[in-house]
């Protein structure tokens, strides 16, 4: 099982840029980059709570999905 961030979707869903995610949230473009790419092995409590507010989320599934491992 491996859980993913659906930060390309949501930024897909509303027309917005990694580059303006970050701007909004205050956090570096390479950090938005690896999140959305799920290159990211740890989440900071501090960028997660940036990136919900950003997007309005009010069900923390909205923003991860959990997918099962291909085995």
């Amino acid at each position: 099982m491996r859980i993913k961030l659906r930060i390309k979707v949501l930024l897909a869903e509303r027309d917005w840029t990694q580059k303006y995610l970050a701007e909004i949230t205050g956090l570096s473009t390479r950090l938005i980059s690896d999140l959305a790419n799920n290159r990211a092995k740890l989440y900071s409590k501090d960028a997660l709570e940036k990136i919900i507010i950003a997007f309005g989320i009010t069900d923390i599934n909205e923003l991860f999905i959990i997918e099962a491992d291909d085995k």
